[in-house]
């Protein structure tokens, strides 16, 4: 069975997408995920690379939804789920987190809690 390719995608990959990606591995989701920023001055641009490669793209704004369809054509609409995660907060914010996860688990169909996830919170609720 092939691994999912997923590709977060933000305007500047800073905040928003790393995030993104960072909790799809803590869920320890069986998927190769990546993350990139669709200005040329982000960290990774997005590519027609990463856009081709990709099974689904889950972009943070309806913007990033058209400037990928746009740039790199109409066949890959249909694999762009978009989260309606505006640009006001910092990687790692626990707001951004609470946002971003049900939504990441709703597009990528992962139900329940990792491992990884339990263990942080049995650790949290120690201290």
């Amino acid at each position: 069975m092939r691994m999912k390719k997923v590709l977060m995608v933000c305007t500047g990959n800073k905040d928003r997408s790393p995030t993104a990606a960072m909790l799809v591995a803590e869920m320890c989701a069986p998927m190769w995920v990546t993350s990139a920023g669709t200005e040329p001055w982000a960290r990774n641009p997005v590519d027609h690379e990463l856009v081709e490669e990709a099974d689904v793209i889950l972009v943070m704004e309806d913007a990033h939804r058209r400037q990928i369809v746009e740039r790199f054509g109409d066949s890959h609409g249909d694999k762009i789920v978009v989260l309606d995660v505006p640009d006001n907060y910092y990687c790692w914010e626990d707001e951004l987190i609470h946002l971003l996860k049900p939504r990441i688990r709703a597009a990528l169909g992962i139900h329940g809690i990792s491992e990884h996830e339990r263990h942080k919170l049995e650790k949290g609720t120690r201290q």
